[in-house]
């Protein structure tokens, strides 16, 4: 009987190693998809807007506006425990463009004030 206790442990032991190796890999795959939909995400985001921006509205801005999201939200995990990316600001960032591309086009003011809720988000002050 007592030789039957250890045995079971050792099993469990194997199980919850190979369970915990099996949840840190899922952990840094989902970590590279996130980063990866971020990407695509703020790149297809910001090649509509300098496609449908305005006259008056420098393109430039909204380029380098989307770089700079891009790369903080591609260091996340580690720039939302610093505080370097407020993702509060980014999700209301995303309901203004929606509000203010529900028209399917965007004014000077729109896009100006979109660019300065994401500014705002990743900390860059203009």
């Amino acid at each position: 009987m007592s030789s039957d206790k250890p045995n079971w442990k050792r099993h469990l032991t194997k199980a919850l190693t190979i369970l915990l190796i099996f949840m840190v890999c899922l952990s840094i795959l989902q970590w590279f998809i996130i980063q990866a939909l971020f990407g695509f995400g703020t790149k297809m985001v910001m090649e509509a807007m300098v496609r449908q921006a305005p006259e008056g509205v420098n393109r430039d801005d909204i380029v380098m506006t989307f770089e700079r999201v891009k790369k903080r939200a591609q260091q996340i995990p580690f720039s939302f425990i610093t505080g370097k990316i407020n993702l509060r600001k980014i999700k209301a960032a995303g309901d203004y463009a929606i509000a203010a591309n529900s028209d399917e086009s965007w004014d000077v003011e729109e896009i100006n004030a979109l660019l300065s809720l994401l500014n705002a988000s990743v900390g860059y002050k203009q």
